[in-house]
């Protein structure tokens, strides 16, 4: 099994994850397929994929498949990439993402580049970028009622009537005031380009420690985005729900919520490892992501 140093090297087992439904999976997988086997490198892939991957690649549950891989590499779009980081959850088995769909933040390599990637990730020509990620914990009359990590974000949002949450922030212990709004964003570095970055928080270097506090949407002008250090004790206190409130985790998983309870959020104690590579460059990708600067090109 790889470790999680600085330098991806010695592959033997390359585990596939991805979403069955793309068009443009199959094709991918043949390319993986016949590069990796030029290389001496076996390829799995998870049970998920068993209709959309030839017979010759072994298809195990992705617990197996993760025990068995070196390295997953993770075919979609950015949330193929968060279920592939929940499904690879304390391993420490690094991740690629393989962008089958449109944006991609998370996703490093577009698809149209993939046999070129896999040529220089099999030289050893790539790094590991570990991930922070956020836990949060749900609590209800002094119980622990519900545990979550999350790569990009983890999200209290109103409930199925848009009626306004009552909620009371506390930071460290101290409050910030009760305000109204539709909800609340804790996000790492890696998800400030996501939701948050929609809901008019900052764009964050994935290199740097701390967590970001946005609001959504709240009836007061004094309630805006915070920059956390990653130690402090973040705490959202439910005082009126109206019809509810959910804990979403990565968009992808929900907990519900009621009146009086409490959710604490803080940095995981497990970071995620993505695979990246020479020319993965931050502010490059955001430039190329977010189009700043228009059409124009400055460096040619």
């Amino acid at each position: 099994m790889s470790s999680m140093a600085d330098q991806l090297t010695d592959l033997s087992t390359v585990g596939l994850f991805g979403n069955p439904s793309k068009v443009e999976l199959p094709p991918a997988v043949k390319i993986i397929e016949e590069t990796c086997s030029r290389h001496g490198v076996q390829v799995v892939a998870s049970s998920d994929l068993a209709a959309a991957v030839p017979a010759s690649i072994p298809c195990l549950p992705n617990s197996e498949m993760v025990d068995n891989a070196d390295m997953v590499i993770a075919l979609g779009g950015d949330g193929t990439m968060l279920r592939a980081a929940r499904v690879l959850g304390l391993s420490g088995v690094p991740l690629l993402g393989v962008n089958l769909g449109s944006l991609g933040y998370l996703t490093d390599v577009p698809v149209q580049e993939l046999k070129s990637a896999l040529e220089t990730l099999l030289a050893g020509q790539c790094h590991l970028d570990r991930r922070a990620r956020v836990y949060g914990s749900v609590w209800r009359d002094g119980k622990k009622i519900a545990t979550s990590n999350a790569l990009n974000d983890l999200v209290v949002n109103m409930g199925p009537l848009p009626r306004a949450l009552d909620m009371e922030l506390r930071l460290d212990s101290d409050s910030l005031g009760r305000f109204l709004g539709d909800g609340i964003i804790v996000s790492t570095p890696t998800g400030s380009t996501a939701y948050n970055l929609s809901a008019g928080g900052p764009i964050c270097h994935s290199s740097v420690s701390c967590l970001i506090v946005s609001p959504i949407c709240p009836h007061s002008l004094g309630m805006r985005p915070l920059i956390i250090s990653r130690d402090t004790r973040i705490e959202l206190v439910l005082h009126e729900t109206g019809e509810g409130a959910t804990l979403t985790v990565d968009g992808q998983k929900a907990h519900e919520l009621a009146d009086g309870d409490r959710v604490v959020f803080k940095e995981a104690d497990n970071e995620v490892a993505l695979v990246k590579f020479p020319q993965s460059q931050f502010y490059r990708v955001m430039r190329h992501k977010l189009n700043w600067g228009g059409t124009k090109r400055f460096d040619q």
